[in-house]
């Protein structure tokens, strides 16, 4: 990836300082971020933690980290606008159908018409995600993401939610190509891999910033879901019973309309921790570059099958 020019660089911080002059610093449960690569169990994660009925967490939101990333560059719109371009964002988006709804319409008019103290990019979004929650007839005290997507704007999301809690799920990267490949993400192992690496190098660094990180590992997920489950809703400030993870949420959007989340509704199994093993060949895993095996290694996965 080129290096950013100076420019660049300076226009970055810029956004970043605005955006601290924007966060909210109130004492309301924190919003929980899933983070990491996809087909880390990240849906899973999502069905088991709204069946508490403590948190609503959407289908993917896409775009969520692009908005706050470039929301300082609005600052000369009117309010309404800066919500115009706002519900654009989403409504634009070729995903936009898994949240269930026709428009935006009534979401823009009541954010348009907020008091003018609270016409904020954080009170935008707060806003946003009540919406999603109360169009789904679900609990709307606390909200989360889930979007593999924000591990390419997360110094932005961590600024502008420093106290938020970021569940960064972890999971065999050859497993994670092999599942990409499968649902057809991805055409080939190689550029599966590659996104694998750089989300959890992003992670990695996002985890140095000293915010409330938690590395989850997927594999303890999916062989002990009840002692792994009932430690990361302690760390959550979620209340854990074991019908939890039996307990099959209403409609879930993407879920029901992308193929690739099939197995989200299905009793939780370890059957696809390790399968790269019975699935990939010495010669296909020949081809996965050393940033790949490097990233592994960090995150305590055995390299078997790395060239040496």
């Amino acid at each position: 990836m080129p290096k950013k020019s100076r420019r660049q660089r300076i226009a970055k911080a810029a956004s970043l300082a605005a955006l601290r002059l924007g966060r909210y610093r109130g004492d309301g449960a924190p919003p929980i971020f899933v983070i990491g690569s996809g087909r880390s169990g990240n849906t899973l994660v999502r069905r088991v933690l709204t069946a508490s009925g403590e948190i609503y967490i959407p289908p993917e939101t896409y775009v969520l980290g692009e908005i706050i990333e470039i929301w300082p560059r609005t600052a000369l719109l009117p309010w309404r606008e800066q919500v115009w371009l706002f519900c654009a964002y989403f409504e634009k988006h070729s995903e936009f159908s898994t949240f269930g709804l026709t428009n935006l319409d009534d979401f823009a008019a009541r954010a348009v018409a907020l008091p003018a103290a609270e016409r904020t990019l954080r009170q935008l979004i707060d806003a946003f995600y009540l919406h999603l929650a109360k169009a789904q007839d679900a609990p709307t005290g606390r909200w989360g993401d889930k979007t593999p997507y924000n591990t390419h704007h997360l110094p932005a999301i961590g600024t502008l939610y420093p106290e938020a809690k970021y569940l960064w799920l972890v999971r065999d990267g050859r497993d994670v190509a092999l599942s990409y490949v499968e649902a057809g993400l991805y055409p080939d192992l190689l550029g599966a891999a590659d996104r694998w690496t750089r989300a959890n190098r992003a992670c990695l660094s996002f985890a140095r910033r000293g915010l409330d990180v938690r590395q989850q590992g997927y594999e303890n997920l999916v062989t002990d879901p009840e002692t792994a489950f009932a430690d990361l809703f302690q760390w959550a400030g979620l209340e854990f019973a074991p019908d939890m993870l039996t307990i099959l949420p209403g409609p879930m959007g993407d879920v029901e309309q992308r193929r690739h989340h099939e197995k989200v509704r299905r009793p939780i199994s370890a059957a696809s921790a390790g399968r790269w093993r019975g699935q990939l060949k010495p010669a296909d895993l020949s081809t996965l570059p050393d940033d790949f095996w490097q990233v592994m290694h960090a995150l305590g996965y055995a390299t078997e099958g790395a060239q040496t």
